[in-house]
């Protein structure tokens, strides 16, 4: 789980497009890897957070 999560963020984040993410992540829907990469959008927003108010 914590791999395809890093793969999913690592290949979000060099640009990949979300349909080869969605294909190498194997999901049968656009929408759902579109769900899945929006939730590490709010870790990296919930990281930053933390970085500036310490």
């Amino acid at each position: 789980y914590t791999i395809r999560h890093s793969w999913a963020t690592i290949a979000k984040y060099m640009g990949i497009s979300t349909a080869i993410i969605s294909e190498g992540l194997g999901h049968n829907s656009l929408r759902t890897t579109e769900i899945y990469l929006k939730s590490f959008d709010n870790k990296v927003l919930d990281e930053a957070n933390r970085l500036v108010v310490s």
